[in-house]
Parts: C-alpha cells; structure tokens; sequence
C-alpha cells in the first residue's frame, strides 16, 4: 500500500507541474482540471481520488485491488510527463525570448540617449 501511496502522491505532483492544477489531494485537483485530461486518464485519477480517500482507513485499503490501481498510476503517469517535459522546455523558451528581447530594449534605449547626447535625435 506504500507504493499506491506513492504513485498517488507522484501522479498529483504531475498534474500540478504539468497542467498547473492546484489543490490537494487528486479529488481537489481533477475537480478544477478534470476537463483538460483525456477520459480514460480523467476515468483513472478518478479511480485514484477513490482509492485515496480509502488509504486513510486500514480496513477499508486492504479492499483494494492493488494491481488494477498501479496500472491506473502508470497510464496517469505515462500520459502526464511529456506534457510537465513540455511545459519544463518551453517555460525556457519563454525566458530566452523575453531576455532577448529586454536585451533589444535596453540597447535601443541606450543608442537613443547617445544619439540625443550628441544632438544627432
């Protein structure tokens, strides 16, 4: 049951980074995104949300069908981390654009004040 445990936790930890959804716990988090995954994804973090609140109770997590949970955990997990790979390279994209382009303004500024120190603007 630790290792569901832990799936669990990994899978929210990927829909955080990778669709940006907040809230805690995965019945929280589907609740504000659920619309971005795909069905059978959306079905298995479902499935997962379940099993979650089930974990609290000893009695209650020994009826889990643990096999059928870890392939829910690995088909979440396959689905979410090319798109937190994703989101990873393109925040860096952005960051190199817009240094870029402050760069272009800041020399611009200066060009302009040394052309209007000089009387040429």
């Amino acid at each position: 049951m630790d290792d569901l445990a832990r799936d669990i936790a990994h899978v929210g930890r990927l829909l955080k980074a990778g669709l940006g959804l907040r809230g805690e716990g995965l019945a929280a988090q589907l609740r504000y995104g659920g619309r971005l995954l795909p069905r059978r994804v959306r079905a298995a973090v479902q499935r997962l949300a379940d099993a979650e609140a089930m974990l609290g109770a000893p009695k209650l997590a020994r009826q889990l069908d643990a096999a059928a949970l870890g392939r829910d955990a690995k088909l979440c997990i396959a689905h979410l981390t090319p798109l937190v790979q994703r989101r990873v390279r393109h925040g860096f994209w952005l960051r190199a654009a817009s240094w870029a382009a402050l760069t272009v303004v800041i020399c611009a500024a200066v060009v302009y004040a040394l052309w209007w120190v000089r009387g040429v603007v």
